[in-house]
C-alpha cells in the first residue's frame, strides 16, 4: 500500500511540475485571432506607420493589422455612415474633422488610463481625440524673388499683387488663410466678411493652388511668389531644391493637426489603445519628424536641434502655435464654401 501511495505521489507531483512547465508555452497573448482595422493615410506616413507602429504592435499582442489606406475626407464619411457597426476601429484625422466626430459621438473621447502616453501630449494634442503631429500653417515664400515676410500684412503689398496665390476652400491652408485674413484686417472666425475683402484684394490670382505637386511647379516657374502652407511641404520641397523657405508672420501660425481616434462600437478599443500608444512614442513620433518634418506631439521626445530648428518643436515654439476656433469654423464651412465660389471664384 505504501508503494502505491508513493507511486501516486510521485505521479501527482510528476503532473504538476509538467502543468506549471507546460501552461506558460500556451499563454496566448491579448490579439491572438484578432484584427484590428486601421484607416490611414498612404506613402510615407504608411511606410512609417507599418515599421514603428505596426510592427511593435503585433509582436507584443499577437494580432494582426488591416490597413485601409486613403484620404481623410472619405474616412471622415465612413465612420458616420457605419456608426452603429463600424469597419474600421482607428481612423487617422485633421483638425478640421475630429471636432465634428467626437461631437458627433462617432468615435470616443480620449482615455488616458488605456494610452499612458497620452499625459505626456502638449495640451493642445489632449483637447481633440489623440494628437499625433503638429504642423504650422504660415507663408511659403519664393527665395528667388522675395525677402522673407515678417507679417501675414505683407502679402497685401501693392509690389505683390497678383504673385499670391491662395488654396481652395474648404481645405486646411485654405481655411486658415481666409480666417488669418480675418483676423489681420479687423475680423475673426465670427466675423469672416473682411476675410472674404481682403482676399479680394489679392486678385489677380496667379493660381487658386489645391495640390502639393501644383503648388512646386508654380514656384519653380516663378508664377507664385507667396501661399499659405504647411511647413513640412514647404521644408521638403527646399531639401529637394526648391527655391522656397518657411516664415512664421508675427501674428502667429495657425496650427493644423493630425489624429487618431477610435470609433464608438469598435470591438477592438483593447488593441485599439495600445496601438494609438505605440504611436505616441519616441520612435514613431521622430520618425514622422525626421521624414515629414511633423513636429511631435509628445512633450517627452527628443529631437536633434538642426531637425528641431524645421518645426514647432519644444514648449516655447507650440505656445506660439494659434488654434483656430474650429467648430465654428466647421459650422460655418458650408455657407463660407458658397461665399468662398460667388465672391473669390466667380467675381
Amino acid at each position: 500500500m505504501r508503494t502505491m501511495l508513493r507511486v501516486l505521489v510521485l505521479i501527482s507531483l510528476a503532473t504538476m511540475l509538467t502543468v506549471a512547465f507546460v501552461v506558460p508555452s500556451f499563454a496566448e497573448k491579448i490579439g491572438e485571432g484578432r484584427t484590428l482595422v486601421v484607416g490611414a493615410w498612404g506613402g510615407p506616413q504608411e511606410n512609417i506607420i507599418r515599421q514603428y507602429v505596426i510592427k511593435p504592435f503585433e509582436e507584443e499582442t499577437g494580432a494582426k493589422v488591416e490597413l485601409i489606406l486613403g484620404g481623410s475626407s472619405g474616412r471622415f464619411a465612413r465612420i458616420y455612415a457605419e456608426k452603429d457597426h463600424p469597419t474600421m476601429d482607428i481612423v487617422y484625422l485633421n483638425l478640421g474633422q475630429t471636432p465634428r466626430a467626437l461631437a458627433d459621438g462617432v468615435v470616443l473621447p480620449p482615455n488616458p488610463e488605456g494610452v499612458p502616453e497620452f499625459n505626456n501630449l502638449y495640451p493642445q494634442a489632449q483637447e481633440f481625440g489623440y494628437g499625433v503631429s503638429f504642423m504650422a500653417i504660415g507663408i511659403q515664400y519664393n527665395t528667388d524673388y522675395v525677402e522673407k515676410p515678417t507679417s501675414w500684412l505683407d502679402l497685401w503689398k501693392p509690389e505683390y499683387r497678383g504673385k499670391v496665390a491662395p488654396y481652395v476652400f474648404p481645405g486646411t491652408q485654405g481655411s486658415a488663410f481666409l480666417v488669418m485674413a480675418a483676423r489681420v484686417h479687423g475680423g475673426y472666425e465670427c466675423n469672416i466678411g473682411p476675410g472674404f475683402e481682403a482676399l479680394k484684394q489679392l486678385k489677380p490670382y496667379p493660381a487658386i493652388l489645391s495640390g502639393i505637386p501644383e503648388t512646386n511647379l508654380a514656384f519653380m516657374e516663378g508664377d507664385v511668389w507667396f501661399t499659405p502652407q504647411i511647413h513640412g511641404y514647404t521644408y521638403l520641397f527646399k531639401a529637394e531644391g526648391g527655391p522656397v523657405d518657411f516664415a512664421i508672420p508675427k501674428e502667429g501660425a495657425p496650427l493644423a493637426m493630425n489624429s487618431v481616434v477610435i470609433t464608438t462600437n469598435s470591438q477592438n478599443v483593447d488593441l485599439a489603445e495600445i496601438f494609438i500608444n505605440y504611436q505616441l512614442t519616441q520612435p514613431a513620433q521622430e520618425a514622422f519628424a525626421r521624414e515629414l518634418y511633423y513636429a511631435p506631439t509628445n512633450r517627452t521626445v527628443v529631437l536633434d536641434d538642426e531637425l528641431a530648428s524645421m518645426m514647432p518643436y519644444g514648449e516655447e515654439e507650440v505656445s506660439k502655435l494659434l488654434m483656430l476656433q474650429w467648430n465654428m469654423i466647421i459650422e460655418n464651412q458650408a455657407e463660407w464654401a458658397d461665399r468662398w465660389n460667388r465672391e473669390i471664384l466667380e467675381d
